[in-house]
């Protein structure tokens, strides 16, 4: 069996840039394993498997090298860039495995898509993830718990930028987590916040850009800064930008773009 597969670097207009994805489009089902065996293989944070169920309609599903995850924002415009490119369609709609419907379209040279939007409540972790992180005194530390992700505001980008962890002490920090993503306002022109992601419970250390985390931070900041329309950068290695916009108390749309680097067939 050969399975139309590709590399794309999300969240970015630049190659080796953004977060880079694998998509595999199928043309039949597949067992989970086997997902799972070639996101191992392709060894990037996600792979997408998506499957077409009408024509605008696609099933998606998302697997780290280790485990599948419910949503990955990054492989999803990932796998928007991939049918409105090369299947040719004006619109695409997916849908995840826990019913979550996803819609992407080009705008203004920009690929754009709604994504959920998460609230977070006032949390506090064990003072053994501070430590694992180096976080000595955060502004807010609160937990979307739709996501088991902590957020945790630090004072300037320079202690975002400082932030080493320890990531297998962080592993074993807290068993009710997934995700750290450590944000701050920006004082530069251009962007409101930036921010940084960890997920070493997935098997992904440092996030390059991270859709899900904007989901979060999105509710976030829109309320603390008093407005509705905001610019993010993920201030990884590789970086990406992001510009958000609030729908509705549960709905966000994200502009962004994405850079196909790689495609070819995986025989198996």
């Amino acid at each position: 069996m050969n399975i139309q597969t590709y590399i794309v670097d999300a969240f970015t207009d630049r190659a080796f840039t953004g977060n880079p994805a694998g998509v595999c489009l199928l043309e039949k089902p597949i067992s989970a394993e086997l997902m799972q065996s070639i996101a191992l293989e392709l060894n990037l944070s996600e792979t997408a498997f998506l499957l077409n169920l009408e024509k605008h309609s696609y099933s998606i599903r998302f697997f780290t090298p280790h485990i599948e995850i419910d949503f990955c924002g990054h492989a999803t415009m990932a796998s928007a860039k991939i049918v409105l490119d090369k299947v040719a369609l004006e619109e695409v709609r997916f849908t995840t495995s826990q019913k979550l419907h996803l819609i992407g379209r080009y705008a203004d040279n920009a690929i754009k898509m709604v994504f959920p939007m998460y609230d977070t409540v006032v949390y506090e972790p064990e003072q053994e993830v501070y430590d694992a992180l180096g976080v000595g005194e955060p502004i807010t530390t609160r937990l979307s718990k739709d996501l088991d992700m902590l957020l945790i505001e630090v004072l300037d980008k320079r202690t975002l930028l400082e932030i080493s962890p320890l990531y297998e002490k962080l592993i074993k920090s807290s068993a009710n987590l997934k995700e750290v993503v450590i944000t701050c306002k920006s004082e530069d022109e251009g962007f409101d916040f930036y921010s940084r992601c960890f997920a070493p419970w997935l098997g992904i250390n440092e996030d390059p850009v991270t859709g899900a985390a904007h989901s979060v931070l999105a509710k976030y900041w829109s309320d603390k800064l008093g407005v509705s329309e905001m610019s993010a950068y993920q201030l990884s290695k590789r970086g990406g930008f992001l510009k958000l916009t609030i729908l509705s108390d549960m709905a966000l749309e994200v502009r962004s773009n994405a850079k196909i680097i790689f495609e070819g067939k995986l025989i198996v």
